[in-house]
């Protein structure tokens, strides 16, 4: 049985992949760096997503992260709603370091997990207005 935070990153995801179709545009911010984000739910289950220029996708076994940043789907869906920013997470304790083989961040990855989330919440917003209209 799939896990409820994987039915809902999948739905996000597939917004993503509606409005944000796959092309070569994306600015390689960071290219040849890996940060993961685990997103955790209530149950203890949880996915693990990489960030791809600024499309946010499902990470491979292949995957060899500098970095793993942990947070709650709560903390996700907050994110992408608005209610909070990563840098808010941040500081709030919500999103944390689980892992730095470098022993320090990378505020580059920062940067980019946060333009994606930027960038996410806006396809929603977009998606969510084409369904009010119709």
């Amino acid at each position: 049985m799939t896990s409820y935070v994987k039915r809902i990153i999948d739905r996000l995801l597939s917004i993503q992949d509606r409005f944000y179709p796959e092309t070569k545009e994306y600015y390689k911010m960071g290219t040849g760096k890996v940060a993961l984000v685990r997103i955790v739910g209530i149950d203890g289950d949880s996915v693990l997503l990489k960030c791809d220029g600024y499309r946010i996708t499902y990470a491979s076994d292949e995957d060899q992260p500098v970095h793993v940043f942990r947070m709650t789907v709560d903390t996700f869906l907050n994110i992408l709603s608005g209610e909070e920013d990563l840098r808010e997470a941040m500081a709030k304790g919500h999103f944390i370091i689980e892992n730095a083989s470098t022993g320090t961040v990378d505020i580059v990855e920062l940067e980019k997990w946060a333009k994606a989330f930027e960038r996410l919440r806006g396809l929603i917003l977009r998606y969510s207005k084409l369904l009010k209209k119709g």
